[in-house]
């Protein structure tokens, strides 16, 4: 195929045009280039073109960076300072318009190259600065100055915004050349000392005027350094002093007064429990619940220990129980209890007066401390040591009845003991240690077999009749003289049955002078009852009776007044209280 003249000279005119470095030399015996291949070479060098341009805009951007680090920028102020210096050498050959121009010239391309710098860095971030520093080019190329002076400014200015940014005004509280903080206005510390005064007039009951030295310093510090307002009012009003401590005493929950010291409310208690203490006080302490303990009180507060003192002194009155003893009576136990007869029986109303027993528990009251003392002490003491009984069986004594044979010794020891009193009545003895001094000796005693016949003292006396004492045992006045009454008189209407106070025999049956009719029992123990005025003897001499046995009617015969029953005790022949022997 035929190639045409215009498509025999495109490839020529292309090679001329792409500026080839070597033409074509024809008839060199190379062959001309194929299309393909001029295309292929064309393209690998636009390529390569393509990789310079990136490297270096790559290297003008690492350049830019460079520029924008710390030592770079350090490199461009000095410079910037040396032009100002050389600008202020030549301030004074040229004149002032060339000195104005080259100025204003200076500032626009330093300007330029740093605005341009800025908006490489950070386009977005420095709109506003661009700006502001196009209203400065302005300045500048009005008034002709040296740009160092520009430069400084912005310094100051970007350095106040920072310093504002980061600082906040506030004012330093000084309190007798002690710092106590730091607030954000004068304000609060006007209301710090107000609330200071409020409180303490509160507390004192007066107007209180906080005239101390506060003194205040402006200050610069990070917000986050500003101090707890209540912390410093707190600090102030602490040293106002409107509280003090002092020490309250309560006795069961209840308060019964303060002291400035706590020495001087455990001194009232050891006074109010010296009563009950002795030598041998190894503790002490009160029943009651007695709490000393730390309080606030106003500084104007008057402590007055004499109320306290007067309280723990007081007595008490309170309910108790008395148990009856031998030989006691209902108006000797009345008496000895500081208490009238009447109001022991007002406190007693179901117990017969004159038909007490051993052991019986009666109603009483007695006065106690306000503060029940508790004493614990150690005591040593020497006490005997029973005889140990050995028995022998016998039939000539009853059952229950027993006799010594051979009367043995008793021991001694040394006792070693722990005892604790409550208001100095003991209620409890414990035993630390013994030491025998004396070893004691046995004791033989006879015991009976043979069974107790009915008419058998019984060792004890019941009451002969039911009635009121007209007369008891000792002195009285009768008849308008002294007489010494030797039993008690128990009235009761005539033909009352009259019974035996125990088990015995009858040694008296009859007429006995002043005594009228009378019986008179011995009993197994040899004591003697009699019963005399009676109407009526229902039993002779020599009688064997047993207790509770009728052996005679009452009546008025003999020296008296009226019908009545004497009842008499007698022990070796000797009248002694029935009282202590009736049950």
């Amino acid at each position: 195929m035929k190639q045409t003249e215009t498509g025999h000279n495109e490839p020529a005119q292309m090679e001329r045009e792409a500026g080839a470095d070597e033409p074509l030399e024809r008839g060199s015996g190379e062959q001309p280039r194929s299309w393909r291949r001029y295309i292929e070479e064309t393209e690998a060098a636009e390529k390569k073109a393509e990789r310079e341009a990136a490297k270096a805009r790559a290297a003008q951007n690492r350049a830019g960076k460079k520029r924008f680090q710390p030592k770079a920028l350090a490199e461009k102020a000095q410079a910037a300072l040396n032009e100002a210096r050389a600008v202020g050498r030549r301030a004074k050959e040229e004149p002032v318009k060339e000195r104005a121009a080259r100025a204003a010239q200076s500032v626009r391309s330093f300007g330029a190259e740093s605005w341009e710098r800025v908006c490489d860095f950070t386009a977005d971030g420095w709109d506003k600065v661009s700006a502001a520093w196009g209203k400065v080019r302005d300045v500048v190329e009005r008034h002709p100055v040296s740009p160092l002076l520009y430069v400084t400014l912005f310094a100051v200015v970007v350095g106040v915004i920072a310093f504002r940014s980061t600082y906040t005004l506030a004012y330093a509280v000084n309190y007798n050349g002690q710092e106590l903080g730091v607030v954000s206005s004068e304000d609060d510390v006007k209301a710090i000392v107000s609330n200071v005064e409020s409180r303490a007039s509160d507390i004192l009951g007066e107007d209180y005027a906080f005239d101390a030295e506060i003194s205040v310093a402006p200050v610069y510090v990070v917000p986050g350094e500003l101090s707890d307002t209540a912390q410093i009012e707190e600090t102030l009003f602490e040293d106002v002093g409107a509280l003090v401590q002092a020490y309250s005493l309560r006795v069961d929950g209840t308060e019964l007064g303060c002291a400035a010291t706590e020495e001087e409310l455990k001194a009232l208690l050891d006074e109010a429990a010296a009563p009950y203490l002795t030598e041998n006080t190894v503790s002490y302490e009160f029943v009651e619940d007695v709490e000393i303990a730390p309080v606030e009180l106003p500084s104007n507060t008057r402590f007055d220990l004499a109320p306290i003192r007067a309280t723990l002194a007081e007595m008490r009155v309170e309910q108790s129980t008395y148990v009856v003893k031998k030989g006691d009576t209902f108006n000797a136990i009345a008496y000895s209890l500081d208490m009238w007869p009447y109001e022991l029986s007002v406190l007693n109303p179901d117990v017969i007066v004159d038909k007490l027993w051993v052991d019986q528990e009666l109603i009483i009251q007695e006065a106690v401390p306000f503060l029940s003392v508790q004493n614990i002490t150690d005591e040593t003491y020497e006490q005997a040591v029973p005889s140990p009984v050995e028995y022998i069986e016998t039939a000539e004594l009853y059952v229950g009845d027993t006799r010594v044979k051979e009367q043995g010794e008793d021991g001694l020891e040394r006792v070693n003991a722990h005892v604790t009193y409550v208001n100095g009545v003991e209620v409890e003895r414990e035993i630390v240690a013994t030491e025998t001094l004396k070893e004691p000796t046995t004791t033989y005693s006879y015991t009976g077999t043979t069974p107790r016949p009915v008419t058998a003292s019984n060792g004890y006396f019941i009451w002969p009749v039911r009635g009121t004492i007209t007369s008891n045992f000792g002195g009285r006045n009768l008849w308008g003289r002294y007489d010494f009454h030797l039993g008690l008189d128990i009235a009761c209407r005539t033909g009352t049955a009259i019974k035996a106070a125990d088990g015995g025999t009858v040694i008296k049956s009859g007429w006995s002078g002043s005594y009228g009719k009378l019986v008179a029992i011995r009993h197994d123990n040899g004591y003697v009852t009699y019963y005399a005025h009676n109407s009526q003897l229902l039993v002779n001499v020599g009688d064997k009776v047993y207790q509770g046995q009728i052996i005679a009617r009452s009546g008025a015969t003999g020296n008296v007044s009226g019908p009545h029953c004497h009842f008499e005790v007698r022990i070796n022949n000797t009248s002694v209280n029935p009282r202590n022997y009736l049950r």
